[in-house]
């Protein structure tokens, strides 16, 4: 079993679920309030990329459960806000908007490259199936590749969205930056 604990942002409905993330040998990053979101603390986030990562290292997963109320806006009566319109278009319930779901890899990301992932990150994302505006879904990855990159060292990692049903929902690649000086 593993043990859930909350990120220090206050954001709702998200949540870390511990992995082997070797927090001693994290980095420090500042990240300045032009690249924070409002809702986010000022001030240092932890990296937790290093310079001696491992290929294999799983990166810690990042959860959350979707509500319809994530997707709505004003009246609008959409297949990603309304039960009618999507079952007139032969779905089951309301979709998703993708990029508000890529987003939840993207956040993870970011806590684990800080820095390295705003300006030197890279990814490239399918997306597989649908994400119903009431499902949970999991944020995981892993490292495949490291590779020298000017004075960084470029983190190449397999990444995936899951949803409750443990189904791929969005899949791909990412990589980011980790300083080879510490």
């Amino acid at each position: 079993m593993r043990k859930v604990t909350y990120c220090s942002a206050p954001v709702a409905r998200m949540c870390w679920i511990s992995s082997s993330a070797p927090r001693r040998a994290a980095v420090r990053v500042l990240i300045p309030a032009s690249s924070r979101k409002k809702s986010e603390p000022a001030g240092e986030y932890m990296a937790i990329m290093h310079k001696d990562i491992a290929v294999g290292y799983e990166l810690p997963t990042i959860a959350k459960q979707y509500r319809l109320e994530d997707f709505k806006r004003a009246d609008e009566k959409t297949i990603h806000t309304d039960y009618e319109a999507a079952a007139r278009e032969g779905l089951s319930a309301p979709v998703a908007i993708g990029p508000q779901v890529a987003a939840l890899l993207f956040r993870q990301l970011r806590l684990c490259f800080g820095r390295g992932w705003i300006v030197g990150g890279k990814w490239n994302l399918t997306f597989r199936r649908p994400v119903f505006v009431t499902d949970f879904c999991v944020a995981r990855g892993v490292v495949t590749k490291t590779e020298t990159e000017g004075a960084s060292l470029r983190i190449h990692c397999d990444v995936w969205i899951e949803n409750q049903d443990g189904k791929q929902v969005i899949a791909g690649t990412a990589s980011g930056l980790v300083p080879l000086a510490s």
